[in-house]
């Protein structure tokens, strides 16, 4: 499992992947960042947050598994376009 997390105007999001090997397939969740208790932010790679409830789940099958991808907006949640669209590219400065 891998957690990425980033600020964009001011807030903190999420971006959790996971590998499940009996679906052969990663699911991602997107969420609002939350603040993590001081006892889980020990140590030089914790950022001081957890993930929030997933505001998007996407599962893509690996290309063998004919099965398309899944997406899931969580209906009582917003996310600014701007979060949605460059979820990857904050890494890569694209």
């Amino acid at each position: 499992m891998a957690l990425e997390t980033w600020e964009h105007d001011g807030d903190h999001y999420c971006l959790q992947s996971t590998y499940v090997k009996g679906d052969e397939a990663w699911y991602f969740e997107l969420s609002e960042a939350r603040s993590a208790p001081a006892v889980r932010t020990a140590g030089p790679r914790h950022d001081g947050f957890l993930p929030g409830p997933a505001a998007v789940t996407v599962i893509a099958h690996d290309p063998e598994v004919e099965k398309p991808p899944y997406v899931h907006f969580d209906g009582n949640q917003a996310l600014p376009f701007n979060v949605l669209h460059n979820v990857g590219r904050h890494e890569t400065g694209q």
